[in-house]
């Protein structure tokens, strides 16, 4: 089974509508989840994934009712850096929860969940098929980024994440920001289950948000869809969850 998961209606909608013998379920007495098969690949679609206490909690409560190979975060993000431009589409690296800060009281360094690493790794396994996917389904072209993943979105933090990278140890090019998939990547970690963020880019950090460029990121979702679904039956016929691809990079 494989969790496609989003923050709004809008990030899930291509997937709910593609779904066969789509049927769906409450769970945690509010969220309506949606269960179909695609490529014969069970899916269960979740949105309502808002900030990382919540997405850590939602995910984490699937992983104990269902059997689940795979997680697959979608939706929208904004760019740190200056080359990525609206409607790219970024696929995780390295996803790095910059809410914590405990490095005045434990050993650890700033981003860095004492007892984990600072970044939560994504297998290149997955990045090459979803990579693959983009490229057969779409005109577009996907990046790997790193995801910086902090529930504090005001402008005075994403300058500072702007401006402040080195903190983090980030030398990467494709920088970007979202607010759920740290809270992803601490559950599926904790329970040894593949994860990835795959998402497109609304805007700059510091540019002011338009509704042209919403309008255009639910364009690209369109192609986002494809190449996720068609990476859900590449997974399938090649047998890549069954052989176990949980382990690391």
């Amino acid at each position: 089974m494989i969790i496609v998961c989003g923050s709004s209606h809008d990030d899930v909608l291509y997937f709910e509508k593609v779904l066969f013998n789509k049927r769906e379920e409450v769970v945690l007495n509010r969220f309506v989840v949606s269960i179909g098969t695609v490529f014969n690949q069970e899916l269960i679609v979740v949105n309502g994934l808002n900030g990382s206490a919540l997405s850590s909690a939602i995910i984490t409560y699937l992983l104990s009712k269902y059997y689940v190979d795979l997680i697959i975060n979608v939706g929208r993000c904004q760019s740190v850096d200056k080359n990525t431009k609206t409607g790219d589409i970024v696929i995780s690296s390295n996803i790095i929860d910059v809410n914590i800060d405990l490095s005045l009281v434990k050993n650890v360094g700033l981003g860095q969940i004492p007892g984990f690493k600072r970044d939560f790794a994504v297998q290149n396994d997955i990045i090459t098929y979803l990579k693959k996917g983009v490229s057969k389904r779409s005109y577009v072209n996907s990046y790997n980024a790193v995801f910086l993943s902090t529930d504090n979105l005001t402008g005075e933090t994403l300058k500072t994440l702007s401006e402040r990278r080195e903190i983090f140890g980030i030398t990467d090019e494709k920088i970007v920001v979202d607010h759920n998939s740290s809270g992803m990547a601490i559950a599926a970690t904790l329970r040894d289950v593949p994860y990835v963020s795959i998402k497109v880019v609304q805007n700059q950090i510091d540019d002011e948000e338009k509704i042209d460029n919403y309008l255009k990121v639910l364009d690209k979702y369109i192609d986002l869809g494809k190449a996720v679904t068609a990476t859900i039956g590449d997974i399938g016929r090649n047998d890549v969850l069954r052989g176990g691809i949980g382990g690391g990079k």
